[in-house]
């Protein structure tokens, strides 16, 4: 291998990349856009939910209990009435996702010992967001009982608050939520869409560099010439390669500074598992680029791949360890799970090598392959 025509080829690959508007756009527009559209998109936390009140008791304690919702940032008041119809018409008409239904004799039966009723309809429409809807009422609902029985054993045995509180609750909860304290959802969606973005846009890059070649015909110079598969290869995976380091921090930047989520990790850690990714996922590029002919043909198998890959088989939205084993065997054919999980812990929890070393193998192991067969697949159709 003659590094003096690597360098050639990776100059060459540079020169013609900063005069093609499209493929600078591609290369460092692109990414910040879907990093973007898909944070924004794909966040699950639920605030200001439009919350429509029925109150039929009309007395202090019915509006305390309502008050409770409407003191958190998850709820929003659009309307307070008495008159069920109009509630009624909230929901299908959009104008609020949450119904509170506190009936007649509200205060009375709290004031008797009695279990006070109250309804709640919540537009399930959307299952996740009426799932986490659900979750914070019955949380709020949770904390007006147990203020209820300290008022009423206080009131009852005329003891001090700290007492009522032993006897109503022996056993105090305390729940601590380590790397992400305030359950932001953007802390781990953030991270792993950098996996995502660096599955689709390499490869893209390459393989649509490699094949437009094979349409223009110039790929033939190449193997008439004296350059070797080798230098061919490196000299278009090269220059993609430095383009995804970019990306990725580029990506990091968005992540840590504009969604504001905090890098608890090592940079060394970080740039190492991000190379060993991105020379993974542009071999991958390379390999389907030996494999098709057309620029619309490696556009779809390289998106397609990098969508279901990334979505379906990497641990985004649930993990690998609850999905059933041909899932989990699938999830080992590429490297986006492996770089998932890396990510996650260096990004959010602060882990390094020393916990991720053999995922770190697996992405090396995963270029190495790649790169293997897209040499022996490339010599294949220059030969024909």
């Amino acid at each position: 291998m003659n590094l003096l025509r690597v360098r050639t080829l990776v100059t060459k690959e540079v020169s013609e990349a900063l005069r093609d508007r499209l493929y600078l756009t591609l290369a460092f527009f692109l990414p910040i856009l879907l990093m973007l559209v898909f944070t924004y998109g794909m966040t699950s936390n639920i605030d200001n939910v439009g919350v429509v009140i029925v109150d039929e008791d009309q007395t202090a304690a019915s509006r305390e209990y309502t008050q409770r919702f409407l003191s958190t940032r998850h709820f929003k008041q659009v309307e307070v009435t008495h008159a069920p119809t109009r509630a009624d018409a909230a929901l299908p008409a959009y104008q609020a996702r949450l119904l509170i239904w506190v009936g007649s004799g509200f205060e009375r039966q709290l004031q008797n010992g009695q279990t006070a009723k109250v309804s709640v309809q919540i537009d399930g429409a959307f299952t996740e967001p009426a799932r986490t809807i659900g979750g914070y009422v019955e949380a709020i609902n949770a904390q007006a009982n147990q203020d209820l029985r300290q008022r009423y054993a206080a009131a009852q045995w005329g003891a001090r608050s700290s007492l009522t509180r032993q006897v109503t609750h022996p056993v105090q909860l305390q729940t601590r939520y380590l790397y992400n304290p305030e359950l932001r959802s953007v802390a781990m969606i953030a991270p792993a869409l950098m996996m995502m973005i660096l599955m689709m846009c390499p490869p893209l890059l390459i393989a649509v560099s490699v094949v437009r070649e094979k349409e223009s015909g110039s790929i033939y110079n190449i193997a008439s010439s004296t350059v070797t598969r080798v230098e061919f290869l490196l000299g278009k995976l090269i220059p993609v390669v430095a383009i995804g380091m970019v990306n990725g921090f580029m990506l990091w930047a968005l992540v840590a500074f504009w969604f504001d989520v905090p890098f608890r990790g090592h940079a060394l850690s970080f740039t190492l598992a991000l190379l060993l990714y991105v020379v993974a996922t542009s071999s991958m590029g390379l390999l389907v680029s030996a494999a098709v002919k057309t620029q619309q043909a490696a556009i779809i198998i390289t998106t397609m791949t990098a969508v279901i890959a990334s979505m379906q088989f990497a641990g985004l939205f649930a993990p690998l360890e609850t999905a059933d084993p041909v899932n989990q065997f699938i999830s080992h054919l590429f490297p986006a799970a492996d770089f998932l999980r890396v990510i996650r812990g260096i990004y959010v929890r602060g882990a390094g090598v020393e916990v991720f070393w053999p995922e770190m193998l697996s992405m090396a192991a995963y270029g190495a392959i790649a790169l293997t067969l897209a040499h022996t697949l490339f010599h294949k159709r220059t030969a024909t």
